[in-house]
């Protein structure tokens, strides 16, 4: 082989893993961020890849690519995802750690390939440089092959364990880069001691260390099984987390049903309280009007007056908890300048203790959203609904137009914190639970956003419940 097809094959090879490396860095990006992708997306992701082919057929070194490509990226970061800069970083931290550590190992196989080849060379030939031009177009093609097997195999293994995280704090990326960084400057260091000039002549690595063709993909493998094993954990970490915060928020939700089971007690007892009384207000008003004191009678009426709306309920559903609930959250609403209307009529198909669980997350979740608009500009619609053997529970709000959505999933991210230490809230932990329940009756829960208008309905069959 001549030199010069020597050249060309070895720019066919750069550009190749340009284009492997520009792809895998997309798929890690889309491993990471959970947000839908659009054909800006799209569009960014195509111009990314020609743009890192264009700077590959310029003369200049990998890492001025890989830094225009960096700068690129934490630009597009900025515009597009303000709040998960730290994502990006980690994404690119992953990206380089993968490159060198599949760079490491083919790089190896690639000296082992030549060096055989080599040594089978005879240097008397007159064809000699032509076999050696060969023989590195062999080793570079062989570098290819498995830099690329490796790459992409390293790429899926990092893809699926990483799961599309909604949220990363800097700690976590922190955590989970130091083997990133350790891989990256390992191959460097590496690199550079490969082959080092001292006065006339050249000091080759690999000629004087050969064991260390095995050694240094042994330690690219074990950092990455470290990397691999610490995303791993730190998942289990995560989980454990959320269990424990969806636990924490179960057990404030069965303390406010208690609660309201512990209001509805009163509020009827106080009820019986006046009944059983009436015969003695109803005396002292006769006594009063014998007595000429219509005075006084007015006034002991007003204060009557006063008793009874203090226990008259605006909705009356036909179950003692739900009263108590949707009166409560109505009075709270009607306080924050929210227009509340409610159509519920409760005929105990499910448990109550059930229904006041969803009662209470989606019109907490409903006045939360609508206190944060102008005073007077929210509103909330309560409904249930029958449509044969299933309930059809609706609450309409308005809201600031603002919907996170969580990938793979219908229900919207909470950007509300956890009072938990140490958790930050990655979704609606209620709306999860509301999800819970209706499954539980062989339903669902369906969100719909139009416009201002945030919509909930949940769907529950009566008289059937899932056991666990």
């Amino acid at each position: 082989m001549s030199q010069s097809a020597f050249e060309i094959v070895n720019s066919i090879l750069d550009i190749w893993k340009i284009i492997i490396q520009a792809i895998m860095f997309l798929v890690l990006w889309t491993s990471v961020f959970s947000v839908k992708k659009g054909k800006k997306d799209g569009i960014a992701a195509v111009l990314f890849i020609l743009v890192n082919v264009g700077i590959g057929f310029l003369p200049c070194t990998a890492w001025v690519r890989y830094a225009i490509s960096a700068f690129a990226v934490l630009g597009y970061s900025v515009a597009h995802y303000k709040k998960n800069i730290g994502k990006a970083v980690f994404v690119m931290l992953a990206f380089y750690n993968l490159h060198s550590l599949s760079f490491l190992i083919a790089n190896s196989i690639y000296v082992e390939v030549t060096n055989v080849m080599m040594k089978e060379l005879d240097a008397l030939q007159e064809n000699y440089m032509q076999q050696v031009y060969h023989c590195m177009a062999v080793g570079q093609t062989v570098f290819a092959f498995f830099y690329t097997a490796l790459f992409v195999t390293m790429t899926v293994i990092f893809h699926r364990l990483i799961k599309g995280e909604a949220v990363m704090a800097w700690q976590d990326i922190i955590l989970l880069s130091v083997l990133n960084f350790v891989g990256s400057m390992t191959t460097k260091i590496i690199i550079e001691l490969s082959t080092v000039k001292i006065d006339d002549s050249f000091f080759i690595l690999f000629d004087e260390k050969p064991d260390l063709l095995w050694k240094m993909p042994l330690i690219a493998v074990l950092i990455f099984m470290g990397e691999a094993a610490l995303i791993y954990f730190w998942q289990r970490y995560r989980v454990l987390l959320s269990e424990r915060q969806k636990h924490f928020v179960e057990e404030q939700q069965v303390k406010a049903m208690k609660k309201r089971l512990e209001e509805a007690e009163n509020f009827y007892g106080s009820i019986r309280k006046v009944r059983h009384e009436m015969k003695n207000h109803m005396a002292n008003i006769k006594g009063l009007a014998g007595a000429g004191e219509y005075g006084e009678i007015e006034d002991y009426v007003r204060r009557m007056d006063e008793t009874m709306q203090e226990l008259e309920y605006k909705y009356v559903t036909g179950n003692a908890v739900t009263d108590v609930i949707i009166n409560d959250k109505c009075r709270r609403a009607e306080k924050a300048g929210i227009r509340f209307d409610s159509d519920f009529q409760y005929g105990g198909e499910i448990p109550v203790f059930d229904m006041g669980i969803i009662l209470n997350n989606l019109l907490d979740n409903a006045i939360e959203a609508c206190e944060k608009l102008e005073v007077g500009k929210g509103f909330i619609r309560l409904s249930l609904k029958r449509k044969k053997q299933f309930l059809l529970l609706d609450v309409e709000n308005s809201f600031d137009g603002v919907v996170p959505v969580k990938k793979n999933g219908s229900l919207p991210i909470t950007t509300k914190q956890s009072i938990l230490p140490d958790i930050v809230t990655e979704h609606g932990i209620g709306l999860e639970n509301v999800r819970d329940i209706a499954e539980r009756y062989f339903g669902r829960v369906n969100i719909k956003v139009k416009g201002e208008v945030f919509h909930v309905t949940v769907m529950l069959q009566q008289g059937e419940v899932k056991t666990k």
